[in-house]
C-alpha cells in the first residue's frame, strides 16, 4: 500500500541515539533525521497523500431527519468519490520523548456520489455534490519497537474539526431534500467529525501496523554473511532530531554467534545542518571481518598461476616504470627502501630470469634464496597457504582508520607421486594498513592501501634456518599488485545502507571519530 505508510517507516528508520535507555545495547549503526529532514519527509508525504486521495473510495454515509408532515425520513449517500481537494497547510513536528505529530489544517475537499431516500414504501434516488471547507486534523504517534526489533507506531491522539459543509442534490424530487439541506449538512458535518479519526485508527490497524511488521530486519549480503538491522532500542525524539539505533551485526548464514569483542559506545556530535546523519561503528566492519574469517574466506592459496599473473604485470610498461623510478639512488630515498628495491632486483638476477620470462613457485627457482630447499626437494613445485592468525579488526581514531593484520604463510612442497604436500616452513607477516571508506547514494564501501611494508618472521622450519629478507621483498611486491587489488575488488562492491526504497543521498560529508564513521547527507 501505499506511500504514506512508507513515510512513517522512513521516519522510524532514519535516526541516531546520543544516549540509550537503561538496559539498552550499544548500537552498531545509528542514523539521525533532523528537522530539515523531517521537512523533506513532510513534502514527500504530502505528494504521496495527494496521489492517494485521487484514487481512494470514501465510506458510505447514512442518516435521517424528521419533518412534521412527513415524519422520519432515512437517507443514504454512497459511492462517494473525491472530485477535488486542496491541501493548504500541513505540518510534521517532533514531540520530544514521545514521537511525531502530523497535522493538516484549513483544507478543502469536494465529493460527488449517489443518494437514496426511503420513506415507507417510497424510494427516491439521484446524485449529489458535497463541498467541505476548513477541514483540519491532527494525529500524534508514539514510536517504539517490538520484540523482533521492528519499529512500532501507535496513535496517541487524534483530533479534527470541520468548517463549512455545502450540499447540492440532484435527481427525482431532489427539491424535497434541498428543503432540508441545512439539517443534512449538519448531519454530514457531525458524521465527518466522527468518521475522520475512526478512519485514521482503521488505517493504522489495517495498513500501517502490517507494513511495519513486514519491514526486513535481516539483509542477506552474499552466500556467506547477512546483516542484522533490527533495532536495539526504541526510537528517541528530541527537539532537534528523531533518533533510532540499529544492531548492525554481521553473522554467518543460518546462525547467530557471539563475537569475541564488544560494541563500543558511539558519542555522536550535535550535528543538525544536513537532513540525515549515519554513524557506522567499527563493530559493524569487525563483525563482517570475523564472519568471513570464520568461514575461511580470508584464506587463500598462492599457486604458479598466480605467480604468472604477477609476471605478466612485471613485464608490463607500468611495472618497468615503477622498477626504474623506485630503484634510483638518491639521498632522499631511505636506505631501507633502496636496499629492498635492490634485493628484489638481486633476486631476479640470482634466478637468472629476464622480466618477460615466466616465474614459478619451484624449489629450483628458490634455490638461490634457500639453497637447502633445492637439495632436499629437487624439481618440486611449491604452494603457499596464506591466512590471518585472527580476524583483522579495524580501529577508528579521529581522522584515521587503521588495520594491523598478522598473517601466517605456510609453504609446502608438492609431491608428484601422491596428492600429499610436504610442509616446509611457516612465516608470520605483519603490516600496517590504512583504509579509506566512502559512502554513495545508497551503499558504503572502502579500499585498502599499505601503511607499511610487510615484515616477515620465521616461525618454524623443517629445512633449517634461512634469511627471510629477500622473500620479504618479493611478498611485498606480490601484496601490492595481487593481494590488495583482489581485496579492493571485494570491498568496492560495498554494503547497502538501510534506506527506504527509492531514497538516495547527495551532498555527502564524511568524518572519522573515535570508534565510528559519521556520514551526513541530504535526501533526494
Amino acid at each position: 500500500m501505499a506511500s504514506p505508510y512508507c513515510v512513517v517507516a522512513a521516519l522510524l528508520l532514519l535516526a541516531e541515539v546520543p544516549s540509550l535507555g537503561e538496559g539498552a545495547s550499544n548500537p552498531g549503526f545509528v542514523a539521525r533525521i533532523t528537522r530539515e529532514g523531517l521537512e523533506y519527509a513532510r513534502q514527500y508525504g504530502m505528494a504521496a497523500l495527494k496521489k492517494e486521495l485521487s484514487t481512494i473510495s470514501l465510506p458510505d454515509l447514512s442518516g435521517s431527519f424528521s419533518a412534521r408532515w412527513m415524519g422520519s425520513v432515512s437517507y443514504e449517500f454512497r459511492s462517494l468519490r473525491i472530485r477535488n481537494f486542496q491541501l493548504r497547510n500541513s505540518n510534521l513536528s517532533l514531540r520530544p520523548g514521545q514521537g511525531i505529530t502530523a497535522s493538516l489544517s484549513n483544507n478543502y475537499v469536494s465529493v460527488y456520489g449517489n443518494w437514496k431516500v426511503k420513506k415507507a414504501f417510497i424510494t427516491l434516488q439521484g446524485t449529489f455534490d458535497l463541498s467541505v471547507d476548513g477541514v483540519s486534523i491532527s494525529i500524534s504517534l508514539n514510536l517504539g519497537k517490538d520484540q523482533s526489533g521492528r519499529p512500532t507506531a501507535s496513535v496517541a491522539h487524534c483530533s479534527n474539526s470541520v468548517g463549512h459543509v455545502s450540499i447540492d442534490i440532484s435527481g427525482s424530487l431532489s427539491w424535497l431534500l434541498n428543503l432540508f439541506h441545512e439539517r443534512i449538512e449538519n448531519n454530514f458535518k457531525n458524521i465527518l467529525k466522527q468518521k475522520i479519526c475512526e478512519m485514521v485508527m482503521q488505517s493504522k490497524t489495517s495498513h500501517l501496523e502490517p507494513y511495519l511488521r513486514t519491514l526486513p530486519v535481516i539483509l542477506k549480503i552474499d552466500q556467506v554473511a547477512s546483516v542484522d538491522y533490527s533495532l536495539v532500542g526504541a526510537p528517541q525524539v528530541t527537539s532537534q532530531s528523531l533518533d533510532t539505533p540499529f544492531k548492525g551485526k554481521f553473522f554467518g548464514l543460518g546462525r547467530h554467534t557471539t563475537v569475541p569483542f564488544n560494541v563500543p559506545p558511539i558519542g555522536l556530535p550535535q550535528e543538525h545542518d544536513l537532513m540525515v546523519y549515519f554513524a557506522v561503528s567499527e563493530y559493524v566492519f569487525n563483525t563482517a571481518s570475523w564472519v568471513y574469517h570464520q568461514a575461511g574466506h580470508m584464506n587463500f592459496t598462492i599457486r604458479n598461476e598466480h605467480i604468472q599473473n604477477l609476471t605478466r604485470f612485471i613485464s608490463s610498461h607500468s611495472a618497468n616504470a615503477w622498477w626504474k623510478s623506485s630503484c634510483l639512488t638518491s639521498e632522499d630515498i631511505p636506505f631501507t627502501t633502496m636496499m629492498s628495491c635492490f634485493s628484489s632486483s638481486f633476486l631476479l638476477h640470482l634466478l637468472q630470469l629476464p622480466l618477460d620470462f615466466p616465474m614459478h613457485l619451484h624449489t629450483k627457482s628458490f634455490g638461490a634464496v634457500i639453497p637447502q630447499l633445492a637439495r632436499l626437494y629437487p624439481n618440486k613445485e611449491l604452494e603457499l597457504e596464506v591466512s590471518p592468525e585472527s580476524a583483522p579488526l579495524l580501529m577508528f581514531t579521529p581522522g584515521n582508520v587503521t588495520l594491523v593484520p598478522v598473517i601466517n604463510i605456510q609453504a609446502f612442497a608438492l609431491l608428484p607421486s601422491s596428492s600429499d604436500r610436504k610442509p616446509l616452513f611457516q612465516l608470520r607477516a605483519r603490516t600496517n594498513i590504512s583504509a579509506t571508506i566512502s559512502v554513495s547514494s545508497n551503499r558504503i564501501w572502502g579500499s585498502l592501501t599499505p601503511g607499511s611494508k610487510l615484515k616477515l618472521e620465521l616461525i618454524h622450519s623443517n629445512i633449517n634456518f634461512f634469511n627471510v629478507q629477500v622473500i620479504e621483498s618479493v611478498l611485498n611486491y606480490y601484496a601490492t599488485y595481487i593481494i590488495y587489488p583482489l581485496l579492493n575488488a571485494k570491498l568496492e562492491e560495498g554494503f547497502p545502507l538501510p534506506l527506504p526504497r527509492n531514497t538516495y543521498l547527495n551532498g555527502l560529508q564524511l568524518q572519522i571519530h573515535k570508534n565510528f564513521l559519521l556520514a551526513g547527507a541530504n535526501i533526494e
